[in-house]
């Protein structure tokens, strides 16, 4: 069998398909979303002002954030419990994927920077996650939002897929 011959019994055997899949995904990589430079929502702003305490709330349809944060040169210190709001709570019984991340913005709203918050994973809606961070604020911070994204599903396991599953999120950037 001469060369062109194995070429093509090697494309016939799915050596094109794996080429394909290497370019889609070297591909993907370039393409992964960034953030820096978009602007935030003027409603979803938080300001951190030098030396000033806050605690608050952050409150979306899918999740509940109780925090306390403190900006000390270039330095902000956040702790907080995060919880899925009721209608996530109500609906669904196993999270497969949460992420919380806080966008650090500059005067005008532009990010600066996307910085995930560790929370302590859990798969039952119901769980309160508590997290303490203390992030090195890029020069030129003014402010904050919250961003996160998940999945919830009604029953099944993580294996199995089973149930009916929704993704939410909330990522505050105008468009």
């Amino acid at each position: 069998m001469g060369k062109s011959g194995r070429m093509s019994g090697w494309m016939k055997r799915g050596g094109l398909v794996l080429v394909a899949a290497t370019l889609v995904i070297a591909g993907c990589q370039s393409l992964r979303t960034t953030y820096k430079g978009a602007k935030v929502r003027e409603p979803y702003r938080i300001g951190l002002e030098e030396g000033a305490s806050r605690s608050a709330r952050y409150q979306s349809a899918d999740l509940i954030v109780e925090y306390e944060a403190l900006r000390t040169g270039s330095e902000l210190r956040i702790s907080g419990v995060a919880q899925y709001s009721p209608k996530i709570q109500n609906a669904y019984t196993f999270i497969p994927y949460f992420h919380l991340s806080l966008f650090l913005t500059d005067q005008y709203g532009n990010v600066l920077e996307d910085r995930g918050i560790r929370t302590p994973g859990s798969d039952d809606p119901g769980t309160r996650m508590r997290f303490s961070e203390t992030i090195v604020l890029p020069p030129g911070t003014a402010g904050m939002a919250f961003s996160y994204s998940g999945q919830a599903r009604m029953s099944g396991s993580r294996q199995d897929g089973g149930g009916g599953i929704t993704t939410f999120w909330e990522i505050p950037i105008v468009r």
